[in-house]
């Protein structure tokens, strides 16, 4: 304050513009950080490594000094200074756009990370429904053999044995079923038999109802599509007691595509704006992979329907197809 009053001090400028620009950009990102909030704009921000950080602080610094000198210096035209002024908004801004994230690349990595499950079950549905249907071949070859003894059973009126050879042909025949859905989309059904089991480990009755495409969606977002809603669906109904139930209703109609998962819930949430809210342990039976399921939903021109009544939760995907 000295300097500047005895007039040695010309950089004061300079300083009351920077203030202000910080000040300027720190409402920028807490306006970022309320929309994202309130999901009226989706953006990301990224961690960036310690080494980064330094580098971004040594070049603001660095800039920032050299702009206090020009700005101190008589002899620089009020051009000069404005260019000045001008580089460091751009300095700004190219720094925000480092730490912050689109929501595509966000969208992608998480998209990446949710398919490795879902790929893992469904090639160990694969290798299981393989070694069933070899079972069922080895099983079929020998129906002759096995039918030529059973009829020497009821020649000789050994009815009993004959009783008992029928329910272990039943009991071979089930042990080596082949598989559990059959909606028209190998990859689909492998998906829901994987998906089966683990609803049936939880105690859950999962049933599936209607045909799914095969050629008209890409298999890396139906794997998207179908895994994420049937997660959720199991997520929140585990959570409640006595009968828990899972029903999957797929719709095709020419080029238009609805996929229904419904799903016993605790109790009724509230959705607005195709958002829950309710309480922290239901949004997260049922929040995982919403927004995936929205971009692909979006991405074939339909859109996703969240809806809850009677303890029954709904999620009911529309998709346009190509012809």
């Amino acid at each position: 304050m000295e300097n500047i009053s005895g007039g040695f001090y010309y950089a004061f400028e300079a300083d009351i513009f920077v203030m202000l620009t910080e000040i300027l950009v720190l409402c920028v990102l807490i306006v970022l950080v309320l929309l994202k909030r309130a999901n009226i704009l989706r953006v990301y921000f990224t961690k960036l490594t310690t080494y980064e950080y330094i580098l971004l602080f040594m070049v603001n610094m660095s800039f920032s000094l050299m702009e206090v000198r020009i700005f101190e210096l008589y002899k620089v035209t009020a051009s000069v200074r404005v260019l000045s002024a001008i580089t460091f908004i751009l300095l700004i801004s190219l720094i925000i756009h480092i730490i912050m994230v689109r929501e595509q690349n966000t969208s992608m990595n998480d998209m990446i990370g949710n398919l490795k499950e879902p790929m893992k079950q469904i090639t160990d549905s694969y290798i299981e429904m393989n070694e069933k249907n070899t079972e069922l071949r080895r099983f079929r070859h020998d129906t002759k053999n096995l039918l030529f003894a059973l009829s020497s059973l009821i020649s000789d009126k050994k009815y009993e044995q004959a009783s008992e050879y029928i329910e272990k042909m039943q009991e071979e025949i089930e042990a080596n079923k082949g598989k559990a859905f059959d909606t028209g989309n190998f990859i689909a059904d492998a998906l829901l038999e994987s998906k089966a089991k683990t609803a049936a480990q939880n105690d859950i009755i999962m049933t599936v109802e209607g045909n799914i495409p095969a050629n008209r969606i890409e298999n890396v977002n139906l794997v998207i599509l179908i895994s994420n809603l049937v997660d959720n669906a199991i997520e929140a109904a585990m959570q409640v007691e006595g009968e828990k139930k899972i029903e999957i209703q797929s719709i095709l109609k020419k080029n238009i595509w609805i996929l229904s998962v419904k799903n016993s819930c605790v109790q009724d949430v509230v959705i607005r704006e195709n958002r829950i809210e309710t309480t922290k342990e239901e949004k997260e039976s049922h929040g995982f992979g919403i927004s995936n399921i929205e971009r692909v939903a979006k991405k074939y021109g339909g859109n996703l329907k969240l809806s809850c009544e009677n303890r029954v939760f709904t999620a009911r995907a529309t998709l346009m197809l190509m012809a």
